[in-house]
């Protein structure tokens, strides 16, 4: 993994100053130019002969690129070809378990030695869940764990200041391509988050899940505070009523950012019983990364298409059973799995309306009993349909109230980096 790099210890100790005043901690980097050199001569104290050195690792990540399998990677992580052989002959896990996709991130540590000690990443099961697969060497064999895995969820922060393009500076940044994609559909009824500008700047505060000391995955954006063409935009993510539901994205006067579909996925259901992000199995202690939102509803519920779109894909999809994708324009698709039956003449090419019914629902598939899964997807990438295309509930006096009091929070935690050109991420 490419690691931040501090370059100016001033502004670094600033920012560490700021975080730790919030309870936030963090490592920062600004960009090489900014930076003013200067000479400095000190005589260096050479080490005691015998002393130890400390050992030291670290993580870095490898991008799955078309075609590969976890062979390849491995390979190219510089794991031994017999070793890797031994691995998935011995491995009792599951092979489809170990599947892949293009544009994922394999983590590796690597040792003082360099040699690489442990490998996670979540798994392409396509229905809907990933499960964090943690592979590690012990006593110089390859052992691979999918299951009673200790995690943490955390705050990271990042801000920076766009000096070319807007995507290039957010990920120079090191923010995670899910969650620049979320921050642009939350703000897209303000302004493009691709056409920023030099000088306009991007601070978000987003969910990130971390195991043995690497981030694994990310969940919400939880705040984020964007200064474009002069004016300074605000969102904030709040949960009111049902938090199985997931929450929407306000401005700081508690006005919906997004407008979202007009209407919901189904015609009735009795409850969320799986809302979008990542979660970990009461029993099973396995972490997982839900791709959307399940709603629990009898056997043969109308599924209705929440806005108008195009059927792209209509048939059998895995482990999401009987499926319908539909496509709506500037990137936006949405997947409706597990269902019954599907409705005579709604075949890929059709024109679904706002409100129509396109099947219903079912228990086909991964399923445990009759609901809907949901998904809504940005340009391939998962977003939580709470947030961008289900209607945003309108706050009541009590949730206002809440919501004032959650901004002076993370207001407190955007100040600390604000006016600075840094780059700020968690720890552990």
């Amino acid at each position: 993994m490419k690691k931040n790099v501090v370059r100016n210890s001033c502004i670094a100790a600033a920012v560490l100053a700021a975080l730790a005043a919030a309870g936030w901690a963090g490592v920062c980097a600004v960009e090489q130019k900014q930076v003013q050199q200067h000479k400095v001569v000190e005589k260096l104290m050479l080490p005691k002969t015998g002393e130890q050195s400390v050992p030291v690792s670290y993580w870095y990540d490898e991008e799955v690129q078309t075609g590969d399998n976890l062979s390849i990677v491995l390979e190219r992580l510089g794991v031994s070809e017999h070793s890797i052989q031994t691995f998935l002959k011995e491995s009792p896990i599951d092979t489809k378990m170990l599947q892949l996709r293009a544009g994922q991130i394999i983590s590796a540590r690597v040792d003082s030695s360099n040699e690489v000690t442990d490998i996670q990443f979540f798994n392409a099961d396509d229905d809907g869940e990933r499960n964090l697969v943690a592979i590690e060497k012990l006593n110089g064999k390859w052992q691979l764990h999918a299951g009673a895995v200790d995690t943490e969820t955390l705050p990271s922060l990042r801000s920076v200041v766009v000096t070319t393009s807007s995507s290039g500076a957010l990920a120079r940044a090191g923010v995670p391509v899910e969650i620049r994609t979320a921050l642009k559909e939350v703000f897209a009824d303000k302004f493009d988050l691709d056409n920023l500008h030099a000088g306009d700047s991007v601070r978000v505060l987003y969910e990130s899940l971390f195991f043995r000391g690497q981030e694994v995955a990310t969940g919400n954006v939880l705040a984020a505070e964007i200064t474009t063409g002069g004016k300074t935009y605000y969102g904030y993510y709040f949960e009111n009523g049902d938090q199985d539901s997931g929450g929407n994205y306000y401005d700081e006067k508690g006005e919906a950012l997004k407008k979202g579909f007009d209407g919901l996925p189904v015609e009735t259901y009795t409850r969320i019983s799986s809302p979008y992000g990542i979660r970990v199995h009461p029993v099973l202690h396995t972490v997982r990364m839900h791709t959307g939102i399940d709603y629990a509803a009898p056997m043969g519920t109308k599924v209705l298409a929440p806005s108008d779109g195009v059927v792209s894909f209509r048939g059998w999809k895995g482990g999401y059973g009987n499926a319908v994708m539909i496509t709506h324009g500037n990137g936006m698709e949405t997947l409706y799995g597990h269902l019954s039956a599907f409705v005579d003449g709604v075949n890929v090419g059709s024109f679904v309306g706002a409100g129509s019914v396109i099947a219903f629902v079912g228990s086909t598939g991964r399923s445990t009993g009759p609901h809907l899964h949901y998904e809504v997807r940005i340009n391939g990438q998962h977003v939580n349909p709470a947030s961008v295309a289900l209607p945003t509930p309108k706050l009541s006096a009590t949730d206002l109230a809440a919501l004032k009091k959650y901004r002076v929070k993370t207001d407190e935690i955007m100040k600390s980096v604000r006016g600075l050109d840094v780059m700020v991420s968690q720890v552990d």
